[in-house]
């Protein structure tokens, strides 16, 4: 496959310039990282390339040829695929039957789903993607749901692939499986393209890396260039002082204000909650980690009084639970509101003005450092990261004594994590307690003052803060490595 190479490009979005005359090298047969905070204009430009957008100025050579797509159609018949953060699969419809979408061989009179079937299980068999052909998407897991847009992009024959923030919902046995496929997708040949803010995967994948910030082409540098140091003031500028926040010292006499006693919970006939027991204390932050779908949706459903327990007991001694929602777009906002009207969805207040919503806008963009040109603007218009401070501003606002952050940074750059961990620091240090409910295992570790593993529904192991503390990159990945292995049921103990 050819080099791809940028020249000039720029997009504007009204007065937002989201690309400002970007020019760079992607070269062949390599993994290439594209890092920068939300907004910088990564997806935006590999939308570019991919056809969504089509740039105000400049274009994009591969090879040796001029282009500029006119619609993602034209770069998937070009070789080009990618793998949104959303994934767009239809739950009714069978792995089959969503790779094959608008794709569909056929012969005579009919499809020829033998053929289909034929070519995809090779393509399983190659790349170690262990999925069956005829179950649904309803029943899938995440990352295996992830496996079929892996799948769709290489049925459609794509030597340049795409992944927007791949790794944000995957476990770390998860995310080892992930790096193995595109380290296979590299000896044969493709070129990969891994929009990212991990920038620990960057360090272990990359071979090359390039930053974008405010629309600009920052810096570049090769693997073995590769400072981590570095690359975060490049991404973010110099972190000053008040970006910092210290955590106190632990309090000796904390208070448990929800109690889950041997908590089972039966949907269906399928036991989800099994003999659950964990304690939730002020000035505490309880960790919880697993694989997606072990049981963490259902214990913050029991915790917000959505559903009740099928066994065991379930003890609050406080009133409301402030939730920050796994799913921003679906569960924490309302897209054509703005800022001061999403903050406003859960007062208590009967009649509220538009002073009141200006107010209360302006409080917010201030104090939570929210980046946005206008606080009328909707929420829609606002970039990932500042759209999870809104909602985090809303439920920290509501002074409850307990706050669920559930998977609070998913698909959030870097400053903004570093700025909403901060607060979720701040929240412990005040007296709250903390239940973080988490992907990311680096931020788990980092901010857990006690850490459970999650799996099948039940507590496997707690570790205390002192059990998770490492001091250089072989402790942690030893660490790393049991907390793999208890999250899919290998019990060292």
């Amino acid at each position: 496959m050819p080099d791809i190479e940028f020249f000039n490009i720029t997009k504007k979005f009204g007065e937002l310039t989201a690309n400002d005359d970007i020019s760079f090298k992607i070269l062949s047969d390599t993994v290439h990282c594209i890092v920068g905070e939300n907004g910088a204009g990564k997806s935006t430009l590999m939308k570019i390339l991919f056809g969504v957008y089509h740039p105000d100025k400049g274009y994009f050579c591969i090879g040796n040829d001029k282009k500029v797509f006119s619609s993602t159609y034209d770069a998937i018949s070009n070789g080009i695929g990618m793998l949104f953060q959303h994934y767009m699969l239809i739950d009714d419809f069978t792995v089959l039957e969503n790779v094959i979408l608008g794709r569909e061989p056929e012969k005579k009179f009919s499809l020829d789903y033998r053929k289909s079937e034929n070519i995809l299980r090779e393509l399983i068999d190659k790349y170690n993607l262990n999925l069956s052909l005829d179950k649904k998407i309803s029943d899938l897991s995440i990352s295996e749901q992830q496996k079929v847009e892996i799948l769709k992009i290489l049925y459609r024959n794509s030597d340049i692939i795409i992944f927007d923030e791949p790794t944000a919902v995957l476990s770390p046995l998860e995310v080892r499986e992930f790096f193995n496929i595109v380290l296979k997708f590299k000896e044969d040949n493709k070129t990969i393209i891994l929009i990212t803010h991990k920038l620990n995967e960057v360090k272990e994948i990359a071979d090359r890396v390039s930053v974008l910030r405010r629309g600009k082409l920052v810096y570049e540098c090769t693997k073995e260039e590769l400072d981590i140091e570095k690359l975060s003031i490049n991404i973010i500028g110099e972190i000053g002082e008040k970006d910092i926040v210290t955590r106190k010292e632990d309090v000796s006499e904390k208070k448990t204000l929800i109690n889950f006693k041997n908590v089972g919970y039966i949907s269906g006939n399928r036991k989800i909650l099994d003999n659950l027991n964990l304690e939730l204390k002020t000035y505490e932050i309880f960790g919880i980690c697993g694989v997606e779908g072990n049981g963490q949706s259902e214990i913050v459903r029991l915790m917000m009084g959505m559903i009740k327990p099928s066994e065991g007991n379930m003890y609050k001694i406080i009133g409301e639970i402030s939730l920050v929602p796994d799913d921003r777009i679906k569960k924490g906002m309302i897209e054509n509101f703005n800022i001061g009207e999403n903050i406003l969805l859960k007062s208590p207040l009967h009649y509220i003005s538009k002073k009141n919503i200006r107010n209360i806008s302006k409080n917010i963009i201030s104090k939570y450092d929210v980046r946005v040109p206008d606080f009328n603007v909707p929420m829609s218009a606002l970039s990932g990261g500042n759209q999870q401070k809104v909602i985090v501003a809303r439920e920290i606002e509501l002074d409850n004594k307990a706050i669920i952050f559930y998977h609070p940074t998913r698909g959030v750059d870097i400053k903004a994590t570093g700025f909403i961990n901060s607060k979720i620091i701040e929240m412990r240090n005040s007296g709250r307690a903390i239940l973080l409910i988490s992907s990311d295992i680096d931020e788990l570790l980092g901010l857990s003052d006690r850490l459970a593993v999650l799996y099948r529904g039940t507590v496997s192991k707690v570790f205390e803060k002192n059990e998770i503390d490492f001091k250089d990159d072989i402790s942690r990945n030893v660490l790393l490595e049991k907390l793999g292995k208890l999250m899919i049921g290998i019990n060292q103990e």
